[in-house]
């Protein structure tokens, strides 16, 4: 990829000043604004919470903008919906962090001013990492990180005791405790292959690009998802809501799981439900904001995206979306129980994160999951 269009201006007070002056410009465009009007319109494709009222307002009394948020479910809808044009649509885009190699390969996407950017460096340095990382192309980020989430499982306190948190668990139950038909697993054959195959200690196959399990792993998840559908599962789960009506009645006592699922049943007052991360490491999500090409307003964009982990604005994202942000100075908005739920995280905690990536030979994943479901 190459680099013409990255912002080219002296430092940030440079960066600053002109998207200052784009906010106060009169809007020009397919991009960006209607005519006659002084504030500029930033139409930005991403998911529900970020088209919360309190959301919104936190980023236009800050700049000065206007957004006009269009709620998304997926984002391989963003990406489609980019590549069929809406790129002259949108001035925002924010996927989850796998597909931003992808708007980035399809030449969709400005590389990210990251030096430019007044509260970049106040995020977790693993997220750093993950920006220059999976989210780089030949060495060029192009997006930047927002929110995050994890999986691992959530346990009923009153049934289940506390018990050293391990992918294990699901697999092979723990000593004195009868879990037989009380366990609940993904019906997702990417979340639950990856599980199994880190209870394997598998660990290697999720370095790189891709998630590389080997012929015989495959065949060894495989056996081992056909022995604990036999003997523990109570059945399959298809999302969250799922998860929470089912460990509300009792129809499992354990079970595969995002943190949000027991950030919302805490919030809830469910106080009796346990969140465990895996010692093995977890997949983990995270949300990573990118710019089009096509927008009339880049700097003014990048500068509503620094302002989604800022430590105000992402605090109130971090409650309305449950979900903590990169940013640990949201702490200082947040009260204490909103921290113990989706504040500051320690970041040794970060370590195990494994992000989202892409399967080689994904076609047997799916071919071992047909066979793990008819058995």
């Amino acid at each position: 990829m190459n680099d013409e269009s990255t912002l080219d201006h002296a430092g940030r007070r440079s960066f600053l000043a002109t998207a200052g002056a784009a906010a106060t410009a009169a809007a020009a465009g397919c991009i960006g604004g209607g005519s006659g009007s002084s504030t500029p319109t930033i139409n930005v494709i991403t998911w529900e919470h970020y088209a919360r009222d309190d959301v919104v307002a936190a980023v236009e009394n800050s700049l000065d903008v206007e957004l006009e948020i269009t709620r998304s479910t997926s984002s391989a809808d963003m990406f489609s919906g980019w590549q069929s044009g809406q790129d002259e649509q949108y001035d925002i885009a924010v996927p989850n962090n796998n597909y931003v190699p992808r708007f980035a390969d399809a030449g969709l996407v400005e590389p990210a001013p990251l030096d430019e950017l007044e509260h970049y460096a106040d995020v977790y340095e693993k997220f750093k990492q993950f920006t220059t990382g999976q989210l780089a192309v030949d060495g060029t980020p192009y997006g930047v990180p927002i929110r995050f989430g994890f999986y691992g499982y959530g346990y009923d306190s009153r049934d289940v005791p506390d018990h050293e948190e391990s992918w294990s668990v699901l697999f092979e139950g723990i000593d004195g405790v009868d879990l037989g038909g009380k366990i609940a697993l993904y019906d997702n054959h990417f979340k639950a292959m990856t599980a199994a195959a880190l209870h394997h200690g598998f660990g290697d196959a999720f370095e790189g690009d891709r998630i590389t399990l080997s012929e015989s792993q495959v065949r060894r998840v495989k056996e081992t998802l056909i022995e604990q559908k036999q003997t523990l599962l109570s059945g399959y789960i298809a999302g969250d809501a799922s998860f929470v009506k089912g460990i509300r009645k009792g129809d499992f006592h354990l079970g595969h799981s995002g943190r949000m699922n027991i950030t919302n049943m805490w919030v809830d007052g469910h106080d009796w439900v346990n969140m465990a991360t895996p010692t093995e490491g977890s997949m983990s999500w995270f949300e990573a904001a990118v710019v089009s090409k096509q927008s009339d307003h880049p700097e003014l964009a990048w500068r509503i995206i620094d302002e989604y982990i800022a430590p105000g604005t992402g605090a109130t994202l971090a409650r309305e979306g449950h979900a903590p942000s990169v940013n640990p100075k949201t702490s200082e908005n947040l009260s204490e129980r909103r921290n113990e739920l989706y504040g500051s995280i320690d970041p040794s905690r970060l370590d195990g994160m494994i992000p989202f990536k892409a399967v080689e030979n994904e076609d047997a994943w799916r071919s071992a999951w047909e066979e793990i479901k008819a058995a």
